[in-house]
């Protein structure tokens, strides 16, 4: 197969790296892995430590396309949330300013912008500003809530998980809204972009409003489950002394879940919308 181009997938042992990345390859693209650990992740060639390696500053030099998906929602601590949203993107941007890619795909978040007090939201807004001032194409999807399908549960999914038959803990009163999108449509929308569609920032959102409280019982298949609400005061008291578990993603879950779905960015790049409701109860 004649190569199609060559790609450079930051974050590459992410999940959604793991279903993409096979994808590029079956296209015919020469594909490089950029991760901080050695790991093995299917691309062609894999840099690690790539935030200091002079081998990934050459690879973005030269690639065609960039897709960026590196990235932390629940970061351990302020600088930790500067250093994975904000630091990588502006190395990306640095290396490919004067470099030969012709277009960057990046995964944001849904109303990131930099006047958001929230810290993942407002890196997010400088990281999307960082690589429109590259003068190159840029196509930003903004992303909520990302969701496999049933029997490939991510370390999201997996929070909406019973386990062994106990309460499902929801932050909040579990009232507040969302619209999940399946991982799939994140990357066929990516694979998309790649040879379609324009540069602009878009709203990648699933076609289905739902309660937090409702997507756990879909997600359990289970109208039953039990669910135990952490009421927010609780919530934002224990995200100062529980491990793993920062402020800034229990204000995410409170008061940012909400997204817009727009079914214009699904027509930008040719795709129909998954229904998360028929992947976990297809009857």
């Amino acid at each position: 197969m004649q190569e199609a181009g060559k790609i450079v997938i930051t974050s590459a042992n992410c999940a959604t790296a793991a279903l993409l990345i096979p994808r590029l390859r079956q296209n015919g693209y020469y594909t490089t892995g950029l991760i901080r650990r050695p790991a093995n992740i299917g691309t062609d060639a894999v840099i690690t430590d790539w935030m200091h390696s002079e081998a990934a500053k050459q690879a973005m030099a030269d690639a065609d396309h960039i897709i960026h998906l590196s990235g932390d929602a629940n970061a351990g601590n302020n600088h930790q949330y500067k250093e994975a949203n904000y630091t990588t993107t502006k190395r990306v941007a640095d290396c490919i300013r004067n470099g030969r890619c012709r277009r960057v795909i990046y995964l944001s978040y849904a109303h990131a912008a930099t006047s958001q007090h929230n810290l993942y939201l407002h890196y997010k807004g400088h990281a999307e500003h960082l690589l429109q001032e590259t003068r190159k194409e840029s196509v930003i999807f903004r992303c909520p809530v990302i969701v496999d399908a049933p029997g490939q549960p991510s370390r999201m999914d997996q929070l909406f998980h019973s386990k062994r038959g106990r309460p499902v803990p929801a932050i909040g009163d579990g009232r507040q809204k969302m619209n999940p999108v399946y991982r799939g449509d994140v990357v066929a929308a990516i694979l998309s972009a790649l040879v379609s569609g324009r540069a602009g920032v878009y709203d990648l959102s699933g076609p289905e409003e739902m309660t937090i409280d409702d997507f756990i019982r879909l997600a359990n298949q289970d109208p039953a489950v039990r669910i135990r609400h952490i009421p927010a005061w609780l919530a934002k008291t224990l995200s100062h002394l529980v491990p793993n578990l920062s402020p800034t993603f229990v204000d995410l879950m409170l008061h940012h879940t909400r997204s817009v779905y727009n079914p214009a960015t699904y027509a930008e790049f040719g795709l129909e919308p998954s229904r998360v409701s028929f992947l976990f109860n297809p009857s």
